[in-house]
């Protein structure tokens, strides 16, 4: 897989369950998207990393 495609797909992935959460609890989801996407880009960079090792 390539590494982009790995970073988007974690960020598409948490971003989705941060939303989700939000709505749960009857949030304003907005800062729990960009939360969660910026901690599931992280997390697919680390991801792409240790596939490219």
């Amino acid at each position: 897989m390539k590494e982009r495609t790995i970073v988007s797909a974690s960020t598409l992935f948490a971003s989705l369950l941060a939303y989700w959460y939000a709505r749960s609890v009857k949030k304003d989801a907005a800062p729990y998207v960009m939360l969660g996407g910026f901690i599931g880009s992280i997390i697919g960079d680390t991801l792409a990393d240790q596939f490219k090792k």
